[in-house]
């Protein structure tokens, strides 16, 4: 568990967590939500249970929630990136996804997601992977967030069509 200087407390998610994890992400589930799992919490959890989440807290009361995996580099692969070249895949072998992150809207700008990526950070560090981020290209609020703390666009792009 870490306090930050602004009194935001993160510590990794649990089971009892739930509830509260669930009602945030209910809050903001809108056409916004970070792309790389469209779906609710719930379905997110029952998938890769806790993984490596973490919850913020301010004053005991449960303020926002990090999901996240450290995952093997194939997993990042896409046909661009198969021209990968054997020591840039023996550098990383797994990597850290930040797969959802949320925040109740009063305690946005407060510190909280800072201390979140932060924890979430020093895990992927610990075990010797960097962590990545998909966001939608139009979400200026999360691509200036992740800039902010020194996230920076990677070299690949998605293609839909219907």
């Amino acid at each position: 568990m870490t306090r930050s200087s602004t009194g935001v407390k993160v510590r990794r998610m649990t089971s009892e967590d739930l509830r509260a994890v669930n009602q945030i992400d209910r809050l903001l589930f809108d056409e916004k939500r970070v792309p790389t799992w469209p779906f609710s919490f719930d379905t997110y959890w029952n998938l890769y249970g806790p993984g490596v989440s973490f919850v913020a807290e301010v004053n005991d009361r449960l303020v926002g929630f990090l999901a996240g995996n450290i995952a093997p580099q194939e997993r990042s692969h896409s046909v661009i990136d198969l021209m990968h070249t054997a020591e840039r895949a023996s550098r990383y072998p797994k990597v850290g996804f930040i797969d959802m992150i949320g925040i109740l809207p009063d305690f946005q700008g407060k510190d909280v997601g800072r201390a979140l990526v932060n924890a979430f950070y020093e895990e992927c560090k610990l075990n010797g992977a960097p962590v990545r981020a998909h966001i939608k290209e139009s979400d200026e609020t999360l691509s200036k967030f992740l800039a902010k703390l020194g996230f920076r666009k990677w070299d690949t792009a998605t293609y839909e069509k219907d």
